[in-house]
């Protein structure tokens, strides 16, 4: 989405710039080379999988990552040395970012973007990473998680006047539409996106005339082909489903035709059902159902399983907000400084991070000329850099080597299993480097990628993604492994660092 983007290297925490100071003023730290690996530690909304989104709005702020003068004038007030703002103001940008493609599926716990370069710039980018993609993550994987519950039925976004602030409301349109939505109410971002807004009408035109009808014939007649029908103001059937028949012969002796009729309060299951037998008793077969009101994945699934006639949805709070999961856990942690790998250790297992610059594979099986996705696994670069992946039996003892503990696969131990049972044997046919350059020497290695090129990853790739991964209550966890080199420099760093001393 294009923005202004002059700003951005402001846009982070202020102890990323004291820290920046601070290696300029150690000496060679400042640019020693270093990566640092972006990734979330678990999944959202208690599922399998997440839609990676907010990458190519990323790279449109590292393609402006400098500092004007205007920003250095600025960045004086605050206690930073000159020679970090003379290093600022003539600051080259040297990052390169490996990384995985907008709308591809992704899980916890692998890399999915890769950022080298000097420690002090890789250290500026931290904030503003995690800021341009956690959200955009967040939402983009809420709206998946509708659109398959609902059966791939149209979804559509009306979340803005519920989302966080303007440029929240902007990236969650985005997002939702990467993820599966069909549509928005938000004609800001449709603008930005080069689609067309769409939109009913609120309670209160209806309530603004004397009648129902009234409000009702009033509206067609000045939109006769956009005919959607709120008819929950007052009564849904005894009055708002019958006057939208009524206005439906009133437009099919006009030539035109009733679309949809709206539900938006009431129990939707049964309202719903109900509407549609009135509908077609009246002949009105191709008129479709909407529903609004609070809807998610859950009661989507619900309705559905209480036989309720809906053929589109239309979602705000819940998917603008991330409404029960709020917040990624995305985490941005050093991985390797001048050719050296770093480990962060801790107590908790699950947060003991993956060291060193890696490679992701994903593995696939053919069957019947479809591809199933079975397992992502971990290499060190280093391990592909020197051999023909193609050549290179993957199929070795890798089933045993789960970096994140015995609970990883919690949340659900009524599904647990054995780790090497979760892992399926059979041989893999295919597979996927899943990191590539996208960013170097300060500008894209590829032309920007659209909204609609990350939609169609986003179909391939669910496609491709078995349904026990899909489910949306006690879904199976897919499994994230790494190889033999990987898992013994994991234990050895370990190691080493459980037995510093403090000197």
């Amino acid at each position: 989405m294009e923005k202004d983007l002059s700003d951005y290297v402001l846009l982070t925490d202020y102890y990323e710039f004291s820290m920046a100071n601070g290696y300029i003023l150690a000496g060679d730290i400042a640019h020693e080379q270093a990566v640092f690996d972006y990734f979330f530690r678990s999944i959202p909304f208690n599922g399998s999988y997440a839609i990676l989104a907010g990458t190519e709005n990323l790279l449109d702020i590292l393609s402006n990552f400098k500092f004007t003068d205007e920003i250095i004038e600025y960045l004086q007030n605050y206690d930073l040395s000159d020679q970090f703002l003379d290093y600022l103001s003539n600051m080259e940008n040297q990052i390169t970012v490996r990384g995985i493609d907008e709308g591809r599926v992704v899980f916890a716990n692998e890399p999915l973007l890769q950022v080298q370069g000097p420690l002090v710039q890789c250290q500026l980018l931290e904030t503003f990473l995690l800021n341009s993609t956690n959200f955009p993550t967040l939402c983009a994987t809420k709206a998946n998680r509708m659109w398959l519950t609902s059966g791939k039925q149209p979804i559509l976004e009306f979340g803005a006047r519920r989302a966080q602030g303007p440029n929240g409301a902007n990236l969650a349109t985005y997002a939702a539409m990467i993820g599966g939505c069909s549509g928005t109410s938000n004609v800001m971002a449709a603008r930005e996106m080069g689609i067309k807004a769409l939109g009913t009408q609120a309670h209160s035109w209806i309530m603004s005339f004397n009648s129902e009808y009234e409000a009702f014939k009033q509206y067609i007649d000045i939109y006769p082909d956009s005919s959607i029908l709120l008819v929950d103001t007052y009564d849904t059937l005894k009055s708002g489903v019958p006057n939208a028949i009524k206005i439906g012969k009133y437009l099919r002796e006009r030539g035109h035709d009733l679309k949809s009729i709206r539900l938006d309060s009431g129990d939707l299951a049964s309202l719903s059902k109900e509407a549609r037998i009135m509908l077609d008793e009246a002949g009105f077969k191709d008129t479709k159902i909407i529903v609004s009101s609070d809807i998610d994945e859950y009661k989507i699934s619900s309705i559905q399983e209480r036989g309720g006639k809906v053929d589109i949805w239309g979602i705000g709070t819940k998917l603008a907000t991330a409404y029960e999961d709020p917040a990624l856990n995305g985490v941005y942690k050093l991985t390797e400084i001048s050719n050296d790998p770093r480990i962060k250790v801790s107590g908790d297992y699950k947060k003991i991070s993956i060291p060193g610059i890696k490679t992701l594979i994903r593995f696939y099986v053919k069957e019947n000329g479809n591809s199933r996705m079975v397992r992502d696994v971990v290499f060190l670069k280093s391990e592909l850099d020197s051999m023909n992946l193609l050549d290179h039996e993957v199929e070795h003892k890798i089933t045993d080597n789960n970096p994140f503990g015995d609970d990883f696969y919690e949340p659900y131990p009524e599904n647990q299993q054995d780790f090497d049972s979760i892992v399926e044997t059979t041989n893999a046919t295919q597979h996927e480097s899943m990191l590539s350059v996208l960013f170097k020497d300060g500008k894209r290695t590829r032309k920007k990628h659209s909204w609609e090129d990350a939609r169609e990853n986003m179909e391939s790739d669910i496609a491709k993604l078995p349904k026990k991964y899909k489910n949306i209550k006690k879904p199976v966890i897919y499994p994230i492994l790494i190889s033999e080199e990987l898992k013994d420099l994991r234990k050895s760093l370990i190691g080493k660092y459980e037995k510093m001393e403090l000197k």
